[in-house]
């Protein structure tokens, strides 16, 4: 023992030795098959951008349908925009990425606006109501068995906000080309 006072039962410093290197082995194998399986990290700029097909959600009622025709309209602007990781393109088949546009809406609401006027000896903060217009574009992104519900939310006290909502969807598009570069780059099966 050499001098070494030990709390070991005879026999316990091999097992737990041998525990030691099979937990390692194991977060070693997980961890070279987990990196195998998330592939390479999406670059800076992909060397040609991702195909979008942009399509509405087939309604009966004709007013949502003309607001899913707005919304569809501005959110291929905005991806067009995005020319670096995405690209419109007219037909499903040319598309690598499906884009269905499911809702388009806007929500006005009453909002607490904080205010502060200075006096002489301070700030007197006070709150005021405020009436807000929230814009929220709906969709969901589709390639191949890769599926993810997308929202775009713009809110402004005056004005349409429509263009601001579907910027925010495409960069929410691109956030999921990001996150599944290497399925969206694989060859198709």
């Amino acid at each position: 023992m050499n001098g070494h006072r030990t709390n070991l039962r005879r026999g316990a410093a091999p097992v737990a030795a041998g525990l030691r290197a099979a937990g390692l082995i194991v977060s070693l194998v997980t961890g070279v098959a987990g990196a195998a399986l998330a592939g390479e990290p999406a670059p800076r700029r992909p060397p040609e951008p991702f195909p979008v097909f942009v399509h509405l959600l087939e309604t009966d009622d004709p007013e949502h349908r003309a607001r899913l025709r707005e919304a569809v309209a501005e959110v291929s602007k905005r991806i067009e925009r995005r020319g670096h990781w995405l690209r419109p393109v007219e037909s499903r088949e040319e598309a690598r990425v499906i884009l269905q546009v499911t809702n388009y809406r806007t929500v006005s609401e009453m909002a607490l606006k904080r205010a502060g006027t200075f006096v002489r000896r301070g700030m007197v903060v006070s709150e005021r109501p405020e009436i807000v217009e929230l814009h929220y574009v709906d969709a969901v992104a589709s390639a191949g068995e890769l599926r993810r519900a997308l929202s775009g939310l713009d809110q402004r006290r005056v004005g349409t906000s429509l263009r601001n909502a579907s910027d925010q969807l495409a960069a929410e598009l691109e956030r999921f080309c990001r996150d599944h570069y290497a399925a969206l780059t694989a060859p198709p099966r």
